[in-house]
């Protein structure tokens, strides 16, 4: 049913829509997308870099706490690719996809150069809300993985639209706004189990997973960079050595071939 009505791009007058029974939020169909995206990394994301920063120390907690043993791994929507060097520099085999934004830091580090199907796990940090169909795009996301870790801002109870800031009126980028319950929905209508920390960090994945400790992890993930710490004092050395080495040394030899070939 009609909720709330904003504009968009200063002069787009938008109707956004509530479920009566899962409290999921959407505008009307976004015919202003195309516009919206003529600049994919918005000059209002100044958040880009300390919030990769932020990832850096909180995902290797998430994931060495609850899925030790995943290998490969991939960041959906992952734009410069900032967090996947910066992911690999840690020691996990990270790769980037996205068909919008241009790799900068991440350079053969894309799906296509995985040789990889299926991975292990997969990340989707600030890309719900950008979903205009998220049943059949989350559908393509669990094709790449069973396991789906996600940031998107839970909906506040008696959310006032026309001041929360996650609107982001001024880009027309954000288009879906989730509950705890319509998320849960999702889980279901997957066949996944869903693990959040009631905020915005979250978990949809075919493992079924001790909810507690899940709910723990993803709340009060501990600095990576404190983990290494004691693990240094108690003379263990890093589970997961740095990958900055061998992919330079890689990037190298592909550089050096082309050069020959050309």
């Amino acid at each position: 049913m009609p909720f709330y009505q904003g504009r968009l791009l200063s002069k787009y007058n938008v109707t956004y829509y509530r479920c009566v029974d899962c409290e999921f939020i959407q505008t009307e169909e976004p015919f202003w997308l195309k516009e919206a995206y003529e600049n994919i990394i918005t000059q209002l994301d100044i958040g880009l870099v300390s919030r990769n920063l932020y990832l850096k120390e909180k995902l290797p907690v998430i994931i060495d706490g609850l899925f030790p043993e995943a290998k490969n791994m991939l960041d959906y929507g992952g734009g410069y690719g900032m967090l996947v060097r910066l992911m690999r520099d840690q020691g996990y085999n990270f790769y980037r996809q996205d068909i919008y934004c241009q790799n900068l830091f991440a350079q053969h580090f894309d799906i296509a150069d995985a040789g990889i199907k299926r991975f292990d796990l997969l990340t989707a940090f600030e890309v719900f809300e950008h979903l205009s169909d998220p049943l059949t795009e989350i559908s393509q996301m669990f094709e790449l993985s069973d396991t789906i870790i996600f940031s998107t801002e839970i909906v506040p109870e008696d959310v006032d639209f026309s001041s929360w800031w996650y609107v982001s009126p001024s880009t027309g980028q954000h288009i879906a706004f989730y509950s705890v319950i319509s998320l849960g929905k999702l889980a279901a209508h997957f066949g996944k189990y869903f693990y959040t920390n009631g905020k915005n960090m979250h978990i949809l994945s075919k493992s079924q997973l001790d909810g507690v400790v899940a709910e723990k992890v993803l709340a009060d993930a501990k600095p990576a960079i404190i983990t290494r710490i004691q693990n240094i004092i108690a003379g263990k050395k890093p589970s997961r050595p740095s990958l900055l080495e061998p992919d330079y040394q890689f990037i190298e030899s592909l550089l050096k071939s082309n050069n020959h070939s050309g």
